[in-house]
């Protein structure tokens, strides 16, 4: 089949919690894009997920759970993991992948605790089977770009429709209010972004200055290597759809076209 579509969705409570007109906004603006997505398969990357040192978490429980609190109320849900198409990514993707299995004591109903980074993009999706992929923050760029290249065929191949979540927020130091403090950078990496994305030069993500990511301390940056590589291997485009600054983190919405 198919690689239908990329989004890159960002994972702030106030997605949920909605306290301004940006928030809502963007929630609607998620809401319209998700709606629309008819795939058989939600293969979604979290920052927050299972991070491991020196590797790629695949998370292959039979099922994830969610069961997360806002201001506003809590998100709950259970998720079937497609098991083929995990086991396929960790066998035919770099040995950056590690596949990771959680067993209960029952045995057969194993269950995995979804991350909020995962839960809140899969909240705006009609409800499906999922794969559930962390975060490697490697000093090596180009090994996430390759992995995002291999990515791109396993899902590509597999015998059901896809769809990919890139669940990312930006910088996180663009007040001094926030938990890291303020830092130029914040604004400077942002706008690097948001250029990249309204001119589709996605190449341009591994030239980032490293400054601006320690810096501005985004968590979307090894995640979008990831997406470059997958652009860059299969001449897909994403369009930028809206951006702005939640207190002291930036939140950034962007879709693939044909």
């Amino acid at each position: 089949m198919a690689l239908k579509h990329i989004y890159l969705i960002p994972h702030g409570d106030e997605l949920i919690d909605l306290p301004d007109a940006q928030s809502r906004e963007m929630a609607t603006s998620i809401a319209g894009i998700a709606g629309e997505d008819d795939s058989d398969v939600l293969v979604i990357v979290s920052p927050h997920n299972l991070r491991l040192e020196r590797n790629i978490s695949v998370i292959k429980t039979e099922y994830i759970r969610l069961n997360y609190r806002l201001k506003t109320g809590i998100i709950r849900g259970t998720f079937r993991v497609e098991r083929q198409l995990a086991n396929q990514i960790t066998e035919k993707t770099p040995k950056i992948t590690q596949g990771a299995y959680f067993i209960t004591s029952s045995g057969s109903n194993s269950v995995f605790p979804m991350d909020f980074g995962t839960g809140i993009p899969l909240h705006f999706f009609k409800k499906r089977e999922i794969v559930s992929l962390g975060q490697a923050r490697l000093e090596n760029r180009k090994e996430l770009v390759n992995f995002g290249a291999s990515l791109y065929h396993v899902l590509s191949e597999y015998p059901r429709t896809v769809s990919l979540i890139i669940s990312a927020d930006q910088a996180h130091t663009h007040s001094e209010n926030g938990p890291y403090g303020y830092a130029p950078e914040a604004r400077l990496y942002d706008e690097m972004v948001v250029d990249i994305m309204k001119k589709n030069r996605f190449s341009l993500i591994s030239t980032i200055p490293e400054e601006f990511i320690s810096r501005g301390k985004p968590d979307s940056f090894w995640n979008m290597l990831i997406l470059e590589g997958i652009l860059e291997e299969s001449g897909l485009h994403v369009e930028f759809d809206y951006y702005y600054v939640a207190e002291y983190f930036g939140m950034l919405l962007a879709h693939s076209f044909p």
